[in-house]
């Protein structure tokens, strides 16, 4: 079942560059580890670009505990918590359904 990690937060004033520098050689670091994420995305919000919603997914859950326990991803959290306002929200989350074009793909689990 595939599994995300949403972190949300917001950046303080005069932090962007250091966060978008850090979250770019982050991944870089990330994408070449052996229990890689799926793929790794941020969104900002255009009206307040201080707020980003970073997204971290996985094949299903294992892979993910497998890339936790490299402490890639608390190091992660911990140079973006240097960059943010307050505390992290961080949230794990089992893909529950998924639908494209052409239908549904998943419902609670089931490939498809």
């Amino acid at each position: 079942m595939h599994y995300i990690i949403s972190t949300r937060c917001q950046i303080r004033p005069g932090k962007m560059e250091t966060f978008l520098r850090d979250v770019q050689q982050w991944e870089e670091d990330a994408m070449e580890a052996p229990e890689a994420p799926e793929y790794h995305a941020l969104y900002i919000n255009r009206a307040d670009p201080s707020h980003a919603l970073i997204i971290t997914h996985f094949a299903n859950k294992e892979h993910a505990d497998a890339f936790a326990a490299t402490d890639l991803l608390g190091r992660f959290h911990e140079k973006i918590l240097s960059c943010a306002v307050d505390d992290l929200d961080r949230v794990g989350y089992d893909l529950y359904y998924a639908a494209g074009s052409g239908g549904p793909r998943a419902v609670f689990g089931e490939d498809g």
